[in-house]
């Protein structure tokens, strides 16, 4: 196959790539238990989640100072170590990756994670020969990863490339067009599809479906 360069694909790594969900659950249910609040199920959380997270939290009924919230996301990460490798690949997903590196179409990952931990977690999971590069934040506390996308994206964009963002929530989307890229989204992720129903995203629904999308992309 000709070597394609002037497309590019972007992930966002958790909840996308890896299959987390029920770690963030877990970790913000011992909060709120801590807090004497209402925990919440998956669901609770794929409705609720948010950028940036600060909000989220705020839905769920904490009501935080700033040193408090930033006291939380630090209790968060801790937790969040011990628990970041239990997770696995979304199934199949290796394929779609395979199909992007042999098509010679470049991909990097945009993460709110912070940059050390995404990092390890490619590492841990084989991933990094796939990517020519990957942007996590300089902090934890996920407020969002725009301004990373911007730099990242825009020059590419601006000589003519084309960009197609693929992750599991609205902040995803949000930054796809803030950029000027093209979006798909999964059903697999942090936001429920529910979600994106008034938003006019492409949305897919099995790692098939989304195989079909970018080799579209790609193609055309």
């Amino acid at each position: 196959m000709a070597l394609i360069q002037n497309k590019l694909v972007v992930w966002d790594w958790n909840g996308t790539l890896v299959d987390d969900s029920f770690v963030f659950v877990d970790i913000m249910n011992s909060f709120l238990s801590s807090y004497s609040l209402k925990t919440i199920s998956l669901k609770n959380y794929r409705d609720y989640f948010c950028f940036p997270v600060k909000k989220y939290y705020s839905s769920l009924g904490f009501q935080l100072t700033e040193e408090e919230f930033e006291t939380l996301s630090i209790n968060f990460i801790k937790q969040y170590k011990k628990k970041m490798f239990k997770p696995l690949l979304k199934t199949n997903i290796l394929s779609v990756l395979n199909y992007i590196e042999s098509s010679g179409c470049s991909q990097i990952i945009i993460s709110a994670q912070e940059q050390g931990l995404l990092n390890k977690s490619i590492a841990h999971y084989g991933l990094k020969k796939y990517f020519s590069k990957a942007l996590g934040l300089t902090n934890n506390l996920a407020v969002s990863k725009a301004a990373l996308a911007k730099k990242a994206v825009s020059p590419f964009i601006k000589k003519g490339g084309k960009v197609l963002f693929v992750g599991d929530t609205l902040h995803d989307l949000e930054v796809a067009r803030f950029v000027g890229a093209s979006c798909c989204l999964v059903s697999w992720g942090h936001n429920s599809v529910r979600r994106f129903s008034n938003k006019k995203a492409d949305v897919v629904f099995s790692v098939s479906d989304l195989s079909s999308f970018i080799k579209n992309f790609i193609m055309y």
